[in-house]
């Protein structure tokens, strides 16, 4: 548990309401500018929610995991389908750091626009290349894109379950 985490179940209960259909937290008491009934939280740079309990900030989807499940989460946190507003309990799981890994999105400065996939100059042919446990694997060459996505899409599908994301 990381020092942040030294909030309690109690004291987090005391001071919001979390709804597992919506994601939302709402603050139950008013405090300041804070008025009962009011959203909390607010979105941070990586498009995270972000909620400030007792001068310290934490992440909502790790306050979600504890509010529902009474214990913090014992590593990461998963939103499912991507999105890291989405803090509804439905989209979050725990994960190891490499399952969320395997859960990214595809990278802005992709050109092939498939995850894992790369024009490879020399071979003057498209790369599939993926990691597992920390090992960098090359799934094949192909000459047309469409057969590397496919490969690819297959890989990710066998070592990373349900974590797999191919876009």
């Amino acid at each position: 548990m990381n020092m942040r985490e030294k909030l309690s179940l109690a004291r987090l209960k005391e001071l919001l309401s979390y709804s597992p259909e919506t994601g939302a937290f709402t603050w139950l008491k008013n405090r300041g500018r804070i008025t009962a009934g009011d959203f909390a939280g607010n979105l941070d740079t990586r498009g995270y929610v972000r909620i400030i309990i007792d001068g310290k900030k934490y992440r909502a989807h790790r306050l979600a995991w504890l509010y529902t499940h009474g214990k913090w989460p014992e590593d990461q946190i998963d939103h499912v389908n991507g999105n890291c507003s989405d803090n509804r309990l439905e989209n979050l799981r725990e994960a190891t750091c490499s399952q969320n890994n395997f859960n990214k999105p595809l990278q802005k400065n992709n050109t092939s626009g498939v995850k894992g996939v790369y024009w490879h100059k020399g071979k003057q042919r498209w790369t599939a290349m993926c990691r597992v446990n920390g090992k960098r694997f090359t799934v094949g060459t192909f000459i047309e894109l469409e057969k590397a996505a496919e490969a690819i899409r297959d890989f990710r599908k066998a070592n990373h379950g349900s974590f797999a994301r191919n876009s």
